[in-house]
């Protein structure tokens, strides 16, 4: 399909696609991590935020198969996963960092790389990572697919 055969579409009839299921799935990093400042809108607080962009190789187990059929392929669904470093609190920053770390060791990146080598490392690297369905809190009728927990492969 081509945008440009969408265009006598009517927009009433463009409707948000459903979400995978919930459950496990093996997930590889597609590229490398992009940084950006962020403010946040409602405290002012300052951030750096790291996004890794994230896509589906397969699904695990737990994954309920009769949903997976109805929902169709998974393979290649994009989501993100992201992490904000507090600028203003050093313990929040930590935090974040360690949660990085960890993040890095379950896509298999060794630990002895310095950060700047295991972000370029991680392009390509696979885990296993939770997709759990979040309601926008200003939306309950829009759910958003997110990465949640991740493990080692």
């Amino acid at each position: 399909m081509r945008f440009s055969d969408s265009l006598d579409r009517k927009m009433e009839e463009v409707k948000r696609p459903p979400n995978p299921p919930v459950g496990h799935y093996v997930w590889q990093v597609k590229k490398h991590p992009e940084s950006e400042d962020f403010e946040a809108k409602s405290s002012g607080k300052k951030f750096d935020r790291l996004e890794f962009q994230m896509r589906v190789i397969e699904a695990s187990d737990d994954v309920d198969s009769d949903d997976l059929s109805e929902f169709g392929d998974v393979q290649g669904f994009l989501t993100r996963k992201t992490f904000l470093f507090d600028n203003g609190d050093e313990q929040a920053f930590e935090r974040s960092m360690f949660n990085l770390k960890q993040f890095l060791v379950h896509l298999g990146v060794e630990e002895s790389l310095e950060l700047g080598e295991a972000l370029a490392a991680s392009v390509g690297a696979q885990c296993l990572g939770e997709l759990k369905h979040r309601p926008d809190p200003s939306d309950p009728e829009v759910v958003y697919a997110e990465m949640g927990k991740t493990a080692p492969r």
